[in-house]
């Protein structure tokens, strides 16, 4: 089976994604086939970085991106033109690989993702509920996003992660479907209300009743950091305002501190830290947020028995 890892990224956004790909690096048990589709610039890849990749026997393809009807839309917040142009990235991609895997270029992967055994039945694309319960990202059916409506959760995936399968794709197809999403979304949102998420929600019109669930460890999102479940995921997705760099004391737990140490040693960013500490205030800080905490628990164990019933 083969398998090519994406990331879309501006200038801005490339040393974060270069710090994703060493963890996808570290954490694969086999070479793994990273590409990175570049928005307005030609990155300056450092020849440490180059030569570890090489060690690792893994393979690092950069390459331009660009499509003027995609990016002709407007973005707000946190999401910026590239990532109008994720599923043009899989589009170039599907055709020459079993599986296509995205990721946003805020994500560490801390364990192998183990993709041979995963049954994607009839579906294009695999990904993991969204896990946004505050205002902003409140679903316009209000029973879902606050996980009281157990019928209603999973119908809305987060596009950070996602598994595409090529025997299951349709070329062309799902593309001009998307952009006539993104159309339509300049309109109005069919999901949310005040909404600033235009890719995402584009995404799930395009996949509607055609995506797998994925297992939430998979895309563990960081609304979720207080949660036990956030300990143990394979997948950790730093979505919102606070990344995985700069660590950050009473946000960063012990876990998440001693592997970034393994990863920023890996590259051209080589630094120490001790993991003692930053556990010690993200315990203290989680216990000041255990209401919160408690309702996205609530949250994830209705989203965990609708991904055993499908």
């Amino acid at each position: 089976m083969t398998t090519a890892f994406v990331y879309v990224t501006d200038e801005r956004g490339f040393e974060l994604a270069a710090q994703s790909a060493i963890s996808l690096i570290i954490s694969q048990p086999g070479p793994a086939d990273i590409h990175f589709f570049c928005y307005k610039f030609v990155p300056a890849v450092p020849d440490s970085l180059t030569h570890w990749v090489d060690s690792r026997h893994a393979c690092l393809t950069i390459q331009d991106i660009h499509d003027p009807e995609a990016e002709n839309h407007l973005t707000s917040g946190h999401v910026t033109t590239p990532s109008l142009l994720k599923l043009l990235a899989i589009e170039r991609l599907i055709e020459k690989y079993d599986r296509v895997v995205y990721l946003d270029s805020d994500i560490l992967v801390f364990e192998p993702l183990k993709l041979d055994v995963m049954d994607f039945q009839q579906f294009p694309v695999a990904a993991v509920i969204d896990m946004d319960l505050s205002r902003t990202g409140a679903l316009r059916h209000s029973a879902w996003s606050t996980a009281l409506g157990k019928a209603e959760i999973g119908n809305y995936f987060n596009s950070g992660f996602m598994i595409f399968l090529r025997e299951n794709w349709k070329k062309h197809v799902f593309y001009n479907r998307y952009l006539a999403a993104l159309d339509e979304h300049d309109v109005q949102c069919r999901y949310k209300l005040n909404c600033t998420s235009i890719d995402q929600c584009a995404l799930n019109t395009t996949f509607e009743n055609q995506w797998r669930h994925l297992p939430i460890g998979y895309n563990m999102q960081a609304g979720a950091k207080f949660t036990a479940l956030w300990k143990t995921s394979a997948v950790r997705h730093y979505c919102g305002v606070r990344k995985f760099t700069p660590l950050m004391p009473f946000r960063s737990d012990g876990k998440e501190v001693s592997y970034f140490g393994r990863v920023v040693g890996s590259g051209p960013f080589r630094r120490a830290y001790r993991s003692l500490a930053f556990e010690s205030l993200f315990r203290l800080n989680a216990a000041r947020n255990r209401r919160a905490a408690a309702a996205m628990n609530r949250f994830l164990d209705a989203a965990q028995l609708g991904h055993a019933a499908q």
